[in-house]
């Protein structure tokens, strides 16, 4: 996927709240914003997630703070575990259990900060998950959960911190019917992203066993960018007998690029948070997407 029009905006919004983050004081505030700029400026049309990822190392040199959402992931993770029951009554109260689980990943996308039309408040979340999960799901429903049920290999692209302990009780889930599965999370702090770092302190702190936690580093970088994927997650990715679950829009945005190459074998699930996303995939904005390419 490609920069629309809405996305210099947005981008430039998002480096002003991780300013205030990164508690960068004003001279480097500002020169954090016109490197952006002068960066943006000769790179027009390129992937917003890479764009994006340049921002990042922007605020975080300028800064000295390599990782401004510390805080927020800490809390989004306590929020999350505070929120696994509700999971695990609507999975058990579910017939369909491959939807419940598509559901709890999707619903799960919500958690994220920083996306400009995208309000999200982790103290605020609580009240709304349960009819987050019942919300529509857009998408081919039938024909993702035909290849969960087919495919034996899952290759799943996290995405944010807290989100992430969601996802973790949808891969035991998964891991329990036989599934080998493979966790690829970020190399080091970008975003609100988890790390695999993160995410193996994390399936320890929730007591999961050792095979449902096969947890390797795909890169830092927003999403999952061909030139800096890390060579097992670059294996995996492209091994056809692996279903490849992608998590987020920063996966979405960096995956587009070359998901013919994947055909058949990958599946997007995420919270259509911003209207050039919406847009590329034909959904209203802000809706849950279980999409098969």
């Amino acid at each position: 996927m490609r920069m629309a029009s809405q996305c210099y905006s947005c981008i430039m919004d998002r480096s002003l709240f991780e300013a205030d983050l990164a508690e960068l004081a004003e001279v480097e505030r500002r020169a954090a914003v016109e490197e952006l700029l002068d960066y943006m400026a000769s790179h027009k049309g390129g992937v917003p997630a890479l764009v994006g990822t340049e921002r990042e190392m922007i605020i975080k040199r300028r800064s000295g703070n390599f990782d401004p959402y510390r805080e927020l992931k800490e809390e989004s993770n306590r929020v999350a575990a505070g929120l696994l029951s509700l999971a695990g009554q609507f999975y058990e109260g579910m017939e369909d259990k491959i939807e419940a689980l598509v559901r709890i990943a999707a619903a799960a996308n919500s958690m994220e900060f920083g996306v400009k039309g995208h309000d999200f408040d982790n103290s605020a979340f609580g009240a709304v998950f349960s009819q987050t999960l019942r919300e529509n799901l857009h998408g081919d429903l039938e024909e993702v959960k035909s290849r969960l049920q087919r495919f034996s290999n899952i290759f799943y692209l996290t995405d944010n911190c807290g989100e992430a302990v969601f996802d973790i009780f949808v891969m035991k889930k998964l891991a329990d019917t036989g599934k080998q599965i493979v966790i690829g999370s970020k190399s080091a702090p970008i975003l609100n992203d988890v790390t695999a770092k993160e995410m193996s302190l994390l399936a320890d702190s929730l007591g999961h066993e050792e095979k449902a936690v096969d947890v390797t580093p795909t890169g830092e970088v927003v999403g999952t960018a061909l030139e800096d994927l890390a060579p097992r997650a670059h294996s995996l990715l492209f091994d056809p007998s692996w279903l490849i679950l992608a998590k987020g829009m920063g996966n979405y945005e960096t995956i587009s690029e070359y998901e013919d190459r994947l055909k058949g074998r990958l599946v997007y699930i995420l919270r259509a948070k911003c209207q050039p996303v919406a847009d590329r995939i034909g959904v209203p904005r802000g809706t849950l997407v279980a999409k098969s390419i």
